[in-house]
């Protein structure tokens, strides 16, 4: 390798990733001619180089119109003797199934045909490899994990009719079949409304011999599932040492006497030992039982049982019960509304979000009970079989309730709505704010300005203003509107905007899809869909779903970037900007300046106060309205400066994330698309699949997922 070949080719435009596989090809001593083409991106050469070291004849796949995944798996095939040349127009995912499938001499080539994707394909491939049969359970709307879990049920001799349901998530069929592995009841929680989690910790009860009813019911989260089942599990583990430790304790005793008082180590219980043959009386017991201080809740049923008994074999039995003490149960609030909302959308099998059918808020009326309060109980005291007794212990009162909205009853436990509105709990803190609740609006029904929340329980149409200081919820569609709001927007089925539609929030901004529209949100923006949008997040963007995409406009994240396409064939111009923006360095500029305002004025503040506090003594000075004007200014200062600084951490924090941003492309990027971070630019100058963009070493890179 010379520097005049490096320099013929860097002359051709080649990129610093294109010229970094030119060289090793070099220093390899490789016929570089093969991959020397601007044609080809970086990626692209590194599989036709590979090829060149294992010495394939690379002309199979050596053609720019086959992307570099797709060559990868030619490249593979050739060097296990295998010919993908007839395929090669399939994706990446179907020729790596047709490959594998030939190396474990299957054929799935009909179930492709049927329209099976590779995840699913890969399943099938294992079954048919494995003599595992799915077939009668090949649904295609099965993601290719949930064939997962009834492949290595089959293989397992499962029952997998039990969760071969199109109703369960991939997860849920796991909890099912781990469950029906350990051979436990799964149909306790071979439910659909259960949450995996939730399986998950009633399946280790069960595996556990626990028993699960007390905690398997749906109203509890998975973590308080799990909370009560290490909880009982501990109990046990208690229980079982005493009991070890009884049956040590007694198995000492028999090689001494024929009959033995044992006492547990919390003196709750007292048992006898009758050896087989026994000549004891009930007397005897009583007075062995009084030697050993048990005096309290003697069972005399169970000694003259157990005496009659004597003459069949070695007898153990509890001989007096204490009365173990009941604590009070503790106070606690019962609400007349719904509580934890979680507000987050669920997500459908394909990754995209179910806007439609999220729940983001409730509602109250004016004079409604929100909420009574039940005063902890007095407990029960308790006693041990020695006579000790042990004090009740009460429940433990909750403190009141705090926030705004609502009136509190004179009996001091009833809550009551003082206005209609939307509700929240949140850190035992009640919100009751004012919601304005509309059908549709259009141009005759007139703009809206609400100072809380608005719900539009229909469609909005062009040419509307809708300005809320709370959050805004759109149950329909959204035309060429103006929408504001101070806290989170919702579109739950999208924007059509024709270029003319804003939409502005305080908060974050959520909806189906947006084509044609403006959108500033200081939080997130959340889609399936964007098209021809200009968007831009004071934290991230995310698209979600197999088929969410950016296709075309303009979008700008301070946090990062995530869609599974950017762009399309077409080559539609779509500008990516990531990391520090604008508006960030103005507040940061602003911040700064407004930090060293605050540093001066302190200052002269601070020498005017101690000036006076040297000149006056005290007597005289707190008399003065100067001195107590200066004193309050200095003080305000000073809170104002320790604001200011702050507000200089928290956009230091964000630029920090900012300078780690990247974007995420879980499909295809495609040719065309524009990447801005930091101030530096990238065009993909073809299309990748499966990248992660973002910067390596002060430059702009990307990276295979």
């Amino acid at each position: 390798m010379n520097s005049q070949q490096i320099r013929k080719y860097e002359a051709m435009g080649f990129d610093k990733g294109q010229m970094e596989a030119i060289r090793q090809g070099l220093e390899k001593g490789l016929d570089v001619s093969w991959y020397t083409s601007v044609n080809y991106d970086w990626f692209q050469m590194e599989e036709i180089k590979k090829g060149l070291e294992w010495g394939l004849d690379v002309s199979v796949y050596a053609k720019a119109e086959i992307s570099y995944d797709r060559m990868r798996q030619i490249r593979k095939a050739l060097r296990e003797g295998i010919d993908l040349s007839r395929h090669q127009e399939l994706e990446a995912g179907y020729l790596r199934q047709i490959r594998k499938a030939a190396l474990g001499h299957v054929d799935i080539f009909s179930y492709i045909e049927e329209g099976y994707e590779p995840d699913q394909l890969e399943e099938i491939r294992l079954g048919l490899e494995h003599k595992a049969d799915i077939t009668p359970y090949l649904i295609k709307e099965f993601l290719g994990e949930s064939l997962r879990e009834i492949r290595l049920g089959v293989e397992e001799g499962l029952d997998v009719f039990v969760y071969a349901k199109i109703y369960f998530g991939w997860q849920q069929m796991r909890e099912i079949r781990l469950g029906l592995e350990q051979r436990v009841d799964v149909s306790v929680y071979a439910r659909e409304l259960y949450r995996w989690q939730q399986m998950r910790e009633i399946r280790l009860g069960l595996e556990e011999g626990l028993d699960v009813s007390a905690y398997q019911s749906m109203m509890y989260s998975a973590n308080e599932m799990k909370q009560m089942r290490i909880k009982m599990q501990e109990q046990r583990k208690e229980e079982e040492s005493t009991d070890l430790q009884i049956e040590m304790l007694e198995k000492q005793a028999r090689l001494a006497s024929e009959c033995m008082v044992t006492v547990s180590q919390d003196k709750m219980e007292a048992y006898v030992t009758l050896e087989k043959g026994t000549s004891k009386t009930k007397n005897e017991i009583m007075r062995l039982l009084a030697k050993e201080n048990v005096l309290f809740g003697i069972r005399q049923d169970n000694i003259e049982k157990y005496l009659k008994e004597a003459e069949q074999g070695t007898k153990r039995f509890l001989a007096a019960e204490g009365v173990r003490p009941e604590r009070g149960r503790d106070g606690y609030y019962e609400f007349f509304f719904r509580t934890g909302i979680p507000q987050i959308p669920a997500i459908r099998e394909d990754g995209s979000i179910d806007y439609q059918n999220t729940v983001y808020f409730e509602q109250v009326q004016a004079g409604q009970v929100i909420a009574v309060y039940h005063e902890a109980q007095p407990g029960i005291g308790g006693r041990t079989v020695d006579g000790t007794e042990l004090p009740a212990q009460s429940g433990q009162e909750k403190q009141m309730l705090k926030g705004r909205g609502f009136l509190l009853s004179q009996d001091k436990k009833t809550y009551i709505a003082r206005e209609s509105g939307k509700i929240e709990l949140k850190n035992n803190e009640i919100t009751i704010q004012p919601l304005l609740v509309v059908g549709e609006v259009t141009i005759s029904t007139g703009n809206l300005r609400f100072n809380g929340s608005i719900w539009v329980r229909g469609n909005v149409g062009s040419g509307v203003v809708i300005q809320a200081k709370d959050e805004l919820i759109i149950e329909g569609n959204v035309e060429s509107a103006h929408l504001q709001s101070g806290g989170k927007t919702v579109i739950k089925k999208g924007v059509s905007g024709g270029g003319l539609a804003v939409i502005e929030a305080g908060g974050d901004i959520h909806g189906k899809f947006f084509e044609g529209a403006a959108l500033v949100a200081n939080g997130e923006i959340c889609a399936n869909y964007v098209m021809n949008s200009n968007l831009v997040a004071g934290k991230q963007i995310v698209i979600s779903g197999s088929r969410g995409a950016i296709i075309g406009g303009n979008a700008a994240a301070v946090n990062g970037i995530s869609a599974h396409h950017i762009g399309n064939r077409a080559g539609l111009l779509t500008n990516l900007t990531i990391g520090i923006s604008k508006a960030m360095i103005e507040k940061e500029e602003e911040a700064e300046i407004k930090l060293k305002k605050f540093q001066s004025e302190l200052e002269i503040f601070e020498e005017a106060y101690k000036k006076l506090q040297k000149q006056y003594p005290p007597e005289v000075r707190n008399g003065m309205e100067l001195y107590l004007k200066v004193e309050q200014a200095t003080y305000i200062k000073r809170k104002q400066m320790e604001q200011q600084v702050e507000r200089t951490k928290e956009l230091e924090e964000r630029r920090k994330k900012a300078n780690e941003a990247k974007m995420v492309v879980y499909g295809v990027l495609n040719a065309g698309t524009v990447v801005q971070m930091n101030g530096m630019q990238w065009t993909a100058a073809s299309s990748v699949k499966n990248v992660t963009v973002r910067l390596s070493n002060k430059e702009i890179g990307v990276f295979r997922n």
